[in-house]
């Protein structure tokens, strides 16, 4: 079997991997703070990894975006794989209405909105 890479391209994709992974921000168990500085680490381990992510503004300001009410915080694409996250501050954050309808729209679709309150769980869930 072939592989699609060359053997030039495949040595510069492992030494990326390589480093990139070295790179790569902590997880803590509890992340203190708002919900920006969740969205914050996330933009950053994402594209560390080399994973494509549209992570939105925490702001309420949205609809400039042009984005249906209750679209998920984050959108990230891995190889065969779209993730996408509803992120919450780790204390008191909830879903609203328009985000509970979109993920039962989402679920109707075949895929899942994962709730994030931890950088913890944001890799459980991007390393599956």
């Amino acid at each position: 079997m072939s592989s699609a890479y060359t053997k030039g391209e495949r040595e510069f994709l492992e030494a990326m991997v390589i480093k990139n992974t070295t790179n790569i921000p902590s997880a803590k168990d509890a992340d203190p703070g708002p919900e920006s500085n969740l969205s914050k680490w996330l933009r950053k381990y994402c594209k560390t990894l080399g994973y494509p992510a549209w992570i939105l503004p925490q702001t309420k300001d949205v609809a400039n975006l042009q984005m249906p009410p209750g679209w998920p915080d984050a959108t990230i694409l891995k190889p065969n794989r779209i993730i996408f996250m509803e992120l919450k501050r780790p204390k008191g954050g909830r879903k609203s209405d328009k985000q509970n309808e979109m993920a039962i729209l989402f679920l109707h679709l075949g895929h899942q909105i994962h709730e994030v309150k931890t950088q913890k769980r944001a890799i459980e869930i991007i390393d599956k």
